[in-house]
């Protein structure tokens, strides 16, 4: 059970707004890194399953959310975050706004020109969904079948790949691509794994299944970002640290499966 309470610190970041919380250190920067018991800034695009703010409890939650507040509570760690755009985090860590990102983000060969990365917090990249009656085991299996994406998503590559264009259907929203493999319209879809998996914990669908386990086509590996510098990498080593200390302990997998992912998303 988490008891480490986080504090949000939402912010407009293109407008130069910055609200901050009665525990902050003043003036949105982020905390000394040599104080006893350190505030540390982290920015998140607020967007579910990875890490957002609770509304109902104003915590931060969510995969790496509730990953972040275990750590945070065994390294005496006082949480605030900055609330932005997916894109504008890197940014926002380097304008020294935050300290580090903690959001789903996959580590790249590109992020890495700028951002120093800590150690794999877990795998995530495209899931599977079938109906709850079928046989398909694999991708491979896929071969030649009707198959679902959500348009403007690089899962069209997979289905590409798999089938011919007429035997390929484009949907909307995540809703109706869940809908289309539930009722046949599809015999299997090519989705993000985290955000299907948490929309099926949140609306059980006893009509469809993710296929388990799976080699995604696009791997993932998911970690914490940092500034390339002297008190960045300080931060850095200490939440590797606890890292390891998470990943030995039951509570790690229970967080995964609380968001509806599990062994195949492990890092070791």
């Amino acid at each position: 059970m988490l008891t480490k309470k986080t504090t949000a610190l939402l912010t407009a970041i293109a407008a130069g707004a910055l609200a901050l919380t009665a525990c902050s250190s003043g003036g949105g920067a982020p905390a000394d890194a040599n104080e006893g018991s350190r505030t540390v800034t982290v920015v998140t695009s607020n967007d579910a399953p990875f890490s957002y703010i609770d509304e109902d409890t104003g915590e931060l939650t969510g995969i790496d959310g509730d990953m972040l507040n275990v750590m945070a509570d065994q390294l005496g760690w006082n949480i605030e975050v900055v609330v932005t755009d997916f894109a504008t985090m890197p940014q926002t860590v380097l304008s020294k706004k935050a300290d580090l990102i903690a959001d789903g983000l996959y580590v790249t060969d590109e992020r890495k020109k700028t951002l120093a990365f800590s150690d794999t917090w877990y795998y995530q990249g495209e899931g599977m969904l079938v109906p709850s009656d079928s046989t398909l085991t694999s991708r491979e299996d896929a071969k030649g079948k009707v198959i679902g994406v959500m348009t403007g998503t690089t899962h069209l590559e997979i289905a590409q790949e798999l089938t011919s264009e007429s035997n390929i259907k484009q949907f909307d929203s995540q809703a109706n691509l869940i809908q289309a493999v539930a009722n046949g319209q599809v015999d299997a879809a090519f989705t993000d794994q985290a955000v299907v998996a948490w929309s099926l914990v949140q609306n059980p669908n006893d009509k469809v299944k993710l296929v388990s386990p799976y080699d995604p086509y696009f791997p993932g590996t998911i970690a914490a970002a940092f500034r390339q510098d002297e008190e960045s990498d300080e931060l850095r080593e200490a939440l590797n640290g606890a890292l390891a200390d998470l990943k030995a302990s039951p509570q790690y997998l229970e967080i995964l499966k609380k968001y509806g992912l599990g062994e195949d998303n492990v890092a070791e």
